[in-house]
């Protein structure tokens, strides 16, 4: 896969809030609940190095502008057990550099760490610590102009697992997350948010895993701009959550969840709403791969003036081992958000869909050394005049591992 595909979001974010928490709960927290063998030891370094051409760079509805970027990559991944703990931290550095519009060059750190710790058999539980930053394509509401900036998102979790019996566990813990971005007026306006959450969990004999929680937190707005949204406001949001191994080669994980926030004397800015998602994995032959899945989630307009942005996401990535060394992929993604109880401006009945379909090709002539190339289109259809972009991406990229 090209080296920039986790580094670019269309519109202003990807994975908000909800979606990151769903993937602490149901990825890092069920393999703490598991105790399963430990697995063996892990220490690699990796760099890579891609060329992009993208035939519409600054994401505009007319007078397109192709450029070329070259990126440059270098991570590190390692697991190691201690006893009854264990460690894991996966780290990327890349740096991003634009043939003519060098302004639009930037750097990120992404990192996921986590600590699976175990003070007795029975209560055990997880630290997990994550970054990611990312290029990101916002729409002005005010001027409805793209413009091209950079997203850091933070999440830390700490959670604690006490085994009642062979099957029930009891759970707390502790969330905090943020999200940055460059561009002024940012789609949430920045938040900051601060959680405690207890729940039950039940695994039935055949590894199916269910969990619920209770969650409140508290949360502030950080964007500055004029017209964004400001203040303090609370958190309060009950989930149910499933992890169904069907078989052998086919996992479900479901999510599904009421979440209200409460900003006060600002009640312009409230909303509340269902939330969650589905995932399948399936390994449909020894050569074959799909993953699916559905994502819904209330983000805030980050508007002073009020209201909510709902957002309904969908995805699709198979994979064909067609050769013993030779790979083809193909993603598709569609989100659809509609502006909510926004009172007046731009914002009341706005609407968005945007796409992302890439299909690619991966060589592995030798098992530390990959070669890829591929092709990605998107497209944004905004209410907002002039708004709407298309644009067509190649890239070609190799990546070797030590």
């Amino acid at each position: 896969m090209p080296l920039t595909n986790n580094n670019e979001v269309i519109l202003k974010k990807k994975l908000p809030f909800r979606p990151l928490l769903l993937a602490a709960a149901m990825g890092v927290v069920p393999a703490a609940f598991a105790q399963e063998a430990p697995a063996p030891d892990v220490f690699q370094l990796r760099a890579g190095v891609g060329l992009e051409h993208d035939n519409n760079v600054l994401r505009q509805n007319s007078g397109e502008i192709s450029d070329t970027m070259g990126v440059l990559t270098v991570g590190a991944k390692v697991e190691k057990q201690f006893g009854l703990q264990r460690v894991r931290a996966d780290i990327e550095g890349a740096t991003f550099h634009y043939q003519d519009h060098s302004e639009l060059n930037y750097t990120t750190l992404n990192y996921a760490a986590a600590w699976d710790w175990s003070l007795t058999p029975h209560f055990h539980g997880v630290l997990s610590a994550d970054r990611r930053q990312y290029r990101e394509v916002s729409t002005d509401s005010i001027t409805f102009v793209n413009s091209i900036g950079r997203r850091t998102e933070r999440n830390e979790v700490l959670e604690g697992m006490y085994d009642v019996g062979a099957r029930v566990r009891l759970l707390g813990g502790f969330t905090h997350y943020s999200s940055e971005s460059t561009e002024p007026r940012s789609w949430d306006a920045s938040p900051h948010v601060r959680s405690a959450r207890v729940g039950i969990g039940y695994e039935t004999p055949k590894g199916t895993l269910l969990t619920a929680r209770v969650r409140r937190g508290e949360g502030e707005y950080t964007e500055t701009s004029p017209g964004s949204a400001t203040g303090d406001f609370d958190e309060r949001e009950v989930e149910v959550a499933l992890k169904w191994p069907v078989t052998a080669k086919t996992a479900v994980e479901a999510r599904l969840a009421h979440l209200e926030r409460d900003h006060g004397t600002a009640p312009q800015l409230d909303f509340s709403g269902m939330v969650g998602g589905a995932s399948v994995s399936w390994e449909i032959t020894g050569k074959t791969k799909l993953m699916a899945g559905y994502v819904r989630d209330l983000i805030a307009s980050g508007q002073i003036l009020g209201g909510h942005v709902e957002s309904d996401r969908f995805y699709i990535a198979p994979v064909w081992q067609f050769a013993p060394h030779l790979a083809l992929n193909f993603r598709y993604d569609r989100a659809a958000r509609r502006w909510r109880d926004v009172p007046v401006g731009p914002d009341v009945g706005r609407r968005e869909t945007v796409e992302t379909a890439q299909i690619g090709v991966d060589w592995d002539p030798r098992p530390a050394f990959t070669l890829s190339a591929s092709v990605r289109g998107e497209r944004l259809d905004s209410s907002l005049p002039t708004s709407s972009y298309n644009a067509t991406v190649f890239a070609i990229a190799a990546k070797a591992r030590f």
